[in-house]
């Protein structure tokens, strides 16, 4: 049962406009969500980036209300208000989807992921044929393996994606250190991300309304705790077995050329391994150009799952 829940002044500001709801599972497991855009619009499922929560989507309401999509924001398993989940998959996360979808009395839709988004909703698209009408990926984490992912990434990303992720313990230190500074020093926080983003992303982020977007996302999302982060990174760092050639809906994916927190490489492998994707590299552009371009991107996918035949 889907059940609306009582939040505190800055958490219903951040939430609205649908406000927020629980869906029991079968499992007992609670699914966190909200919803933006049109009501009665197409319906998309959004999933937000890691670490990040449904309230990322926030600035999307608008554009989705004037292009006509009604936006679904679920949190992932350990994020916000969705419970830890033992032993999550990358294509686990597809049985949820279904299972609101079912809820909700929605028989098909679009999907679209957002940097560590992208693997899931590239994943409902190989797994769900008969319900996805199209995704869209944004700047997404791509896979990271080899013979599925690129044989070399830049050092950083080499460390923080491959190897790290299986030094548990490690990976818990560091995201425990930043969840502590993000709940006690934001502003210090946001400083940093800055600080590593490229000049085109710096631009971007010193807006007022994208700094609340960014930390009321991530706040809420590592509110629970750090389990819900460190078990996704460690998802990212398996091998996916995700038959992502298997897709057949129509498949959008961005990418930044000047991203400096997603593999490029990875990410332009995961559009090469997908029938038919259609691929838009935007040079000089970092991870945060959707800022700019969210009516753009909604635009496209509304056409694509528009110009679908009656199923």
């Amino acid at each position: 049962m889907a059940l609306a829940m009582g939040l505190s002044d800055p958490e219903a500001e951040a939430a609205q406009p649908g406000g927020d709801r629980i869906l029991d599972l079968p499992d007992g497991r609670r699914l966190g969500y909200t919803e933006y855009g049109d009501p009665s619009g197409l319906p998309v499922f959004a999933f937000h980036g890691t670490p990040g929560s449904r309230f990322m989507f926030r600035l999307v309401h608008e554009p989705a209300r004037k292009v006509g999509l009604r936006i679904v924001a679920p949190d992932r398993p350990g994020f916000g208000l969705s419970a830890f989940q033992r032993h999550r998959t990358l294509s686990g996360w597809t049985s949820d989807v279904s299972a609101l979808a079912d809820n909700l009395g929605i028989g098909r839709f679009g999907v679209a992921g957002i940097s560590g988004g992208g693997p899931y909703a590239a994943a409902c698209a190989a797994l769900l044929p008969d319900r996805i009408t199209a995704a869209g990926l944004i700047s997404p984490v791509g896979p990271l393996h080899p013979p599925e992912g690129p044989d070399r990434l830049p050092p950083a990303q080499l460390v923080t994606f491959r190897l790290l992720p299986h030094l548990t313990p490690a990976m818990a230190a560091s995201f425990t250190a930043a969840r502590i500074l993000f709940l006690k020093a934001p502003d210090l926080m946001y400083r940093a991300v800055m600080k590593r983003a490229g000049p085109s992303d710096a631009q971007i982020l010193s807006r007022p309304e994208i700094r609340k977007n960014l930390l009321a996302g991530v706040l809420e999302g590592l509110r629970p705790g750090i389990r819900g982060v460190v078990q996704e990174m460690k998802i990212f760092a398996s091998p996916w077995n995700v038959p992502f050639d298997a897709i057949t809906a129509p498949v959008l994916l961005w990418q930044g050329i000047a991203d400096n927190n997603v593999p490029v490489s990875a990410s332009l492998r995961l559009a090469e391994i997908i029938p038919g994707c259609e691929t838009v590299r935007i040079d000089g552009a970092g991870h945060y150009w959707i800022f700019d371009h969210v009516e753009e991107v909604l635009t496209a996918i509304r056409q694509k799952i528009a110009a679908l035949p009656p199923h």
